[in-house]
């Protein structure tokens, strides 16, 4: 159980930590290169979206580590041969979408747990940060009012 609950610590430290640089990054040096506000949003989506990328690929990681090296847990279902198959599953409870077609054992659960929790919090971060953003650079056009 040690060794799944420093996994987890240390993964959401540096899941975090990514996250924060990412945002640093769009909304500090990024402001100082010259873009058209629409490309400004289109590209810190990118950013996000491959900083998401990411962070699942560092809790794959963290599953492959736990599961083959500490060997604090297995999972049943379909198999877990390559790492495409932990990015997967990654992505999968990342995103809490939660398919069921592979389902950890033991001391992965609590991994699991985590990183559920975690794919929460960090899109709900880039999802505020998105919003705060486009309310700043998106320029809306008055709307035509109905006929009454």
């Amino acid at each position: 159980m040690m060794y799944s609950f420093l996994i987890s610590v240390t993964l959401f430290l540096a899941t975090a930590c990514v996250q924060l640089a990412s945002l640093r990054f769009c909304s500090g040096r990024m402001t100082s290169i010259p873009m058209q506000p629409h490309t400004r949003v289109l590209s810190i989506v990118t950013i996000l979206f491959i900083t998401h990328l990411l962070q699942i690929g560092l809790f794959a990681g963290g599953f492959w580590f736990a599961a083959e090296v500490l060997e604090v847990g297995t999972f049943e279902g379909a198999d877990m041969d390559t790492s495409l198959d932990y990015l997967y599953f990654s992505a999968v409870i990342y995103t809490s979408l939660g398919i069921g077609d592979i389902v950890p054992k033991e001391h992965l659960r609590f991994l699991t747990g985590v990183e559920a929790l975690n794919g929460l919090l960090l899109i709900a971060w880039s999802a505020s940060f998105l919003f705060s953003t486009m309310n700043r650079l998106w320029d809306w056009k008055p709307c035509v009012k109905p006929d009454n």
